[in-house]
């Protein structure tokens, strides 16, 4: 028998799904900086849903870690299982994530609202292009 309290599997989840979220995250950027284009110019489109699913990845990621996250800190603070600095970083991970997220998505509104054209944006939204 081991004499030490099993760690809070929530927060082990916290943590693993806040790095996963920020690998496909990264790895989003990488592959639409190189391989992307050329699939994009390649397959005319299928390469941008594609894309598009990927973006929202990272995004499902970080929502179930954060909400993973709050209830280990809740069952660590009522039994005093270890696991708070796990949980502590998936959130802290999560939150900077979802920062990022919300703030290109803010940067990108913004773009088009000025007018300025955004990429594959003018197909899809052509009512927001100014012509």
């Amino acid at each position: 028998m081991d004499p030490r309290p099993v760690s809070n599997k929530l927060a082990t989840n916290s943590l693993t799904f806040g790095i996963l979220g920020w690998i496909i995250y990264l790895m989003q950027w990488c592959f639409d900086l190189t391989i992307g284009l050329l699939l994009a110019v390649v397959s005319a489109g299928v390469s941008t849903i594609c894309a598009t699913a990927l973006d929202l990845l990272p995004f499902v990621l970080w929502l179930i870690s954060i909400v993973s996250g709050h209830v280990a800190l809740a069952q660590i603070q009522r039994t005093g299982t270890p696991g708070r600095g796990r949980a502590a970083w998936g959130l802290a991970l999560s939150y900077l994530g979802m920062f990022f997220t919300i703030l290109l998505i803010v940067i990108i509104v913004s773009l088009i609202a000025s007018g300025v054209r955004v990429g594959v944006l003018d197909k899809i939204l052509p009512f927001f292009t100014r012509h």
